[in-house]
Order: structure tokens, then C-alpha cells, then sequence
């Protein structure tokens, strides 16, 4: 080792030697020591306080847009009106929802439940005619007049979408009388229940409608079937109409009657078979054809104070034939079988209408001398043409309605008829005086009606009407002209 190395490591070793003595003599001295107290707390200074600032004056509002401002403005109008729909909406949606409707159109007033299984119908017909005799000879009861037809009020309704009702009361003539009251069920359309008191299967232009008729009195072949019957019918339409079928059974009434309650306890049975084969979809553009035959038959008993048979009137409304009546040996009454039969035929296309039949019946009669029948026959046929408008058997239908401003004129119908009634001769003269009552008729006509629309109708008929017998001595009664003008409404 070099001296250099030497002096280094004793150097060395002196320095070390000290700092371990240092740090000796360092560690007591902190173990004998007192500890210094702890310094004073400083005491805060008070926080400097900034000067006051003015605050700034704020900048003046920038002057708005027009532009801007009025769509701002629609905004909010259009807001306010979304927030009212809102609100009526929602009330609409939580108030109760009405369950009836009201309706009112050319079919009357009528008032329907929301599920339409309940309806009431208000309906009527007023006839005021106007009536003219041009030959007063023939007038033996009836004078020139104004009377009120036919004076209708009508409610119609259904009940629980199964059976509909029809009440017609008639205060028309200077009489009160209930003209129609029934119920009509309707399970299917092919088979239907009506009970009440309604219009018989015989008969063709009696089964239209008063309003709808052509002409503003029947035809005498009404004179040989009952205006109304009281019972039950069963009913239907086969194969969507082409076939129609009515059978029923009824108390009966005598020609031309009305009466509520029968006289009997016999019932009388009456049908009606009626085909209409252009019903079919690929012939309905030939129009509307139908043809068929109805019958009644039935025991009818009458007596001295309830005859049980009827009067015939012209068209005119004059009593033409009567049985006698005069004094109870030879008060003539129903006694025994009265049966009708009725071949019945329409056809009508576009503005044409044709309507025939024919009427056949047996009556037997009786009174205090003795009995007997008779075999009394009527026929009809009427043809009509409409221009402006459709005829069909449910009536006149107008193209237009009357409504001058819109060139609406309604529609004229022309209708022309040739009827007559046979009275058997056999009737005469113990059941019949040769000196009031006719053997024959036979009646001519025409119509003018001016359908204004279907609820109103402006009608002018003229009709002549020739007999044989009725006068006294043998002689022929008066032939008679009588014109009738006719005022109508009815929905």
C-alpha cells in the first residue's frame, strides 16, 4: 500500500469517527432536553375591503324585428288554440257518449239507439180532396164537396231489432177508426210474424199503399175484398224475393169491411203465393215483373142485426149495390162459405207501370125466407207513364224534387184505368132491390198527379162510370162523371 492510500484511509477514518460521536452526543442531548414551548398563534389580519365599484349601465334593448315579432306572435296564437283543442278533446273523450240519434229525411222523423236495435218512427198522411159531380142525378148520397180523406197520424218503431210495430189511427171522413195496428216479427228474412190488424193478401191495388195508388179511389174490384183483417200471417221472402208467400188466418170480414171482432167463432183462411223472377240480379235491368194469385176462405155467420156482409160504392164513393136491409123477414145475412180468388200481375220499367187482376167470389147468404149464394166477379186494369221520374208499385219516384231555382220540376204522372164489377144475377130480387142497387158497372178514367216530390202530390182525376140496373121501373141507374182533385202529404 502506498503512503498516499495510507494518509486517505486515516483521514477517512478521523471524519467518520467524528460524525458518529456527533450524532451520539445529538441523540442524548433531544432525550435530556426540555421541549421549547410552542410558538403564539398568529392572529388573523383583517380582510381588505375593495373599493365600491359602480355597476355598469345596462345596454337599451335591442328594438325587435316586426318580421320575428309576428311569427313569434302566431306561435303563441297558434299554442293557445292547440292547448283548447287539447282540453275540449279531452273532455270530449271523458263525457258520456250519447246513445241515440235523431233522423229526419221523406221517410218521417225518426229516433234510433246507438246499437239501432230500438227505434220510434213519426210518420202521417193527410188527403184534402176537393170533389166535383158533373151529372147530379147520379149524386143519391154524396153532394159536392172539400173533405179531409184520409187524416193519418203514424208511429212505427222496432223493439230490440227484432219486431216492428205500426199503429195508424184514421180521422178522416168525420170518423174515428183504427185503420192499422199490428206487430211484425222478423226472425229471417224468409219467415215473418204479423198479428194485429193489417190488410189481407187479396186484392193487388188494395195491398199499395193510400199514397201511392194512381188513382184517387180504387177501382171497383176493392168492392169484393175486406179493407182490413184482424189475426196472424206468416210471411217471407224466398230466394232474395223472386218468391213472396203470406199465408194467415183471420176472423174474416165481409166485402169492403173494417170490423175489429168477429161475429163467429168460424175463422177464415187466406194466402198469397206472388213470384217476382226479375228480382234475380242478371234481370233486373228488365224491369219489375210480378204475377200470382191470392185466395180466402172461410165459414162467415151473420144475423138480422149484424149481416156480416158489405155495401159496394162507385168510385164516386156512392153506395151502387146493398143487400136488403129493409125489415127482419128479409134481412139478407152471411150465412156459410165466403171464398175469394185473386189472379194478380204488375209489370213496371223506367217511367212505365201496368197493373192488372181479377176477383172472383162466393158468397152464401141468407135470411128469414130462406138461403142461397151468389158468384159476384171484378177486374182492373190501369196503365200509367211518368215523365221526370220512375213508376213503380211503392209509387212515383221524381228525378228531381220540385226546386225551381235549380231547374227541379218533379215528375207528372198519366194514368188511365178501365174497371168493372158483376153482380150475380141470381141476387135478384130476394137478396137484392133491382131499384137501388146496379148488376153491372163498368168505369173509365184518367189521372193527371203532379209528384212534387215523395212527400208531396197534387192529383186531378176524372172518371165515368155506366150501370146496368139500380133505378127504378127496371131502368138503368144515371151514369156517373165525377172529377176529384187531390191535395196529399206523406212521409
Amino acid at each position: 500500500m502506498s503512503p498516499f492510500a495510507r494518509e486517505s484511509v486515516y483521514k477517512f477514518g478521523r471524519v467518520t469517527a467524528v460524525i458518529a460521536l456527533g450524532l451520539v452526543s445529538g441523540r442524548v442531548w433531544a432525550q435530556e432536553a426540555p421541549a421549547a414551548p410552542p410558538p403564539p398563534a398568529a392572529i388573523p389580519a383583517e380582510p381588505a375591503v375593495a373599493p365600491a365599484v359602480p355597476a355598469p349601465t345596462p345596454a337599451p334593448a335591442p328594438t325587435p324585428d316586426p318580421v320575428v315579432q309576428g311569427r313569434i306572435d302566431a306561435l303563441e296564437q297558434r299554442t293557445k288554440l292547440l292547448e283548447t283543442n287539447l282540453v275540449a278533446a279531452q273532455a270530449a273523450a271523458s263525457a258520456p257518449r250519447s246513445t241515440t240519434t235523431i233522423q229526419t229525411d221523406e221517410g218521417g222523423f225518426a229516433i234510433t239507439s246507438a246499437d239501432r236495435q230500438y227505434q220510434i218512427r213519426f210518420k202521417g198522411l193527410l188527403q184534402f180532396d176537393g170533389r166535383r159531380s158533373f151529372d147530379d142525378a147520379a149524386l143519391a148520397q154524396t153532394e159536392d164537396t172539400f173533405i179531409n180523406r184520409r187524416v193519418r197520424p203514424i208511429v212505427a218503431g222496432t223493439v230490440l231489432g227484432l219486431t216492428d210495430f205500426y199503429i195508424s189511427p184514421d180521422f178522416g171522413n168525420n170518423t174515428i177508426v183504427l185503420i192499422d195496428g199490428y206487430l211484425d216479427t222478423h226472425p229471417w228474412p224468409w219467415l215473418r210474424l204479423r198479428v194485429g190488424k193489417f190488410k189481407g193478401p187479396v186484392g193487388l191495388e188494395r195491398l199499395q199503399a193510400d199514397q201511392d195508388v194512381t188513382f184517387v179511389e180504387r177501382a171497383l174490384t176493392s168492392n169484393l175484398s175486406a179493407q182490413r183483417e184482424v189475426g196472424l200471417e206468416f210471411w217471407g221472402d224466398i230466394a232474395g224475393g223472386i218468391v213472396r208467400y203470406e199465408a194467415g188466418y183471420f176472423n174474416g170480414n165481409p166485402d169492403n169491411g173494417i170490423n175489429d171482432i168477429d161475429s163467429n167463432k168460424s175463422k177464415t183462411f187466406e194466402g198469397r203465393l206472388f213470384f217476382q223472377p226479375f228480382n234475380a240480379p242478371a234481370l233486373r235491368a228488365f224491369g219489375k215483373l210480378g204475377a200470382g194469385v191470392a185466395a180466402s176462405t172461410g165459414l162467415e155467420q151473420g144475423s138480422a142485426s149484424n149481416t156480416w156482409v158489405g155495401a159496394f160504392k162507385s168510385f164516386g164513393q156512392n153506395t151502387i149495390f146493398s143487400y136488403l136491409t129493409t125489415t127482419a123477414p128479409t134481412t139478407v145475412f152471411a150465412s156459410g162459405r165466403h171464398t175469394r180468388v185473386n189472379p194478380q200481375l204488375y209489370y213496371y220499367i223506367g217511367p212505365f207501370g201496368l197493373l192488372a187482376e181479377w176477383v172472383h167470389e162466393y158468397q152464401q147468404l141468407a135470411n128469414a125466407a130462406g138461403s142461397g149464394s151468389v158468384n159476384n166477379s171484378a177486374g182492373n186494369v190501369e196503365v200509367a207513364f211518368v215523365i221526370g221520374g220512375d213508376e213503380t208499385y211503392e209509387g212515383v219516384k221524381p228525378h228531381k224534387s220540385l226546386d225551381l231555382a235549380n231547374g227541379g220540376y218533379g215528375a207528372l204522372e198519366i194514368g188511365l184505368t178501365y174497371n168493372w164489377l158483376d153482380v150475380d144475377h141470381s141476387a135478384f130480387p130476394n137478396a137484392a132491390n133491382t131499384n137501388t142497387s146496379v148488376n153491372r158497372a163498368r168505369a173509365g178514367g184518367i189521372a193527371l198527379n203532379w209528384q212534387l216530390s215523395r212527400n208531396l202530390r197534387l192529383s186531378g182525376d176524372f172518371t165515368e162510370t155506366r150501370f146496368q140496373g139500380g133505378a127504378k121501373s127496371g131502368g138503368n141507374r144515371n151514369t156517373e162523371k165525377v172529377g176529384i182533385t187531390r191535395f196529399q202529404i206523406a212521409f
